[in-house]
């Protein structure tokens, strides 16, 4: 079977190479994400935890992990530093008493609202040239793309 070569497109990239269209788009997001925290002493994966900590009433680690398809060490990490600067803490889980459940504090929470804004404004810099519609379509693509239908969270995202 032959394979055939197509030219690259504008910057040198391969238009028709999805995986590294999605790969430099992520970088390009998670940079931008990172220059927005840096003044905060965040990075986009403390915020993502903050994020959805802040969003929940309480979640288990492992709830955590699968959430943000880490691996559950690289959670309890990022839970001890935002516990450490008193963004987080954790407390008995009320179904399960082995469970551990971790919530944002009050300080976490305003955090998160001062950052929350500051991290919206870099992707408007980044999505600039999409439209609103546009916009939509590439959440719910990317929606599926990250949690299809036939599994709750991403086996491995590494």
């Amino acid at each position: 079977m032959a394979v055939t070569l197509h030219r690259l497109g504008p910057g040198g990239i391969n238009t028709e190479n999805i995986g590294l269209l999605l790969a430099l788009s992520s970088g390009r997001a998670v940079a931008a994400a990172r220059e927005a925290l840096r003044s905060f002493d965040l990075n986009a994966r403390s915020y993502s935890l903050l994020e959805q900590l802040v969003l929940s009433d309480g979640v288990s680690q492992r709830e955590l992990a699968n959430a943000l398809a880490l691996d559950p060490s690289q959670i309890v990490a990022l839970v001890d530093t935002l516990e450490g600067r008193g963004l987080a803490e954790r407390r008995p889980h009320p179904a399960d008493r082995r469970q551990k459940s971790v919530v944002a504090t009050p300080a976490g929470e305003e955090l998160y609202a001062q950052t929350r804004r500051i991290v919206d404004r870099s992707l408007d810099e980044l999505l600039a040239d999409l439209g609103p519609d546009e916009r939509t379509v590439l959440a719910d693509l990317l929606h599926r793309i990250a949690r299809p239908a036939s599994s709750g969270a991403l086996e491995d995202a590494g």
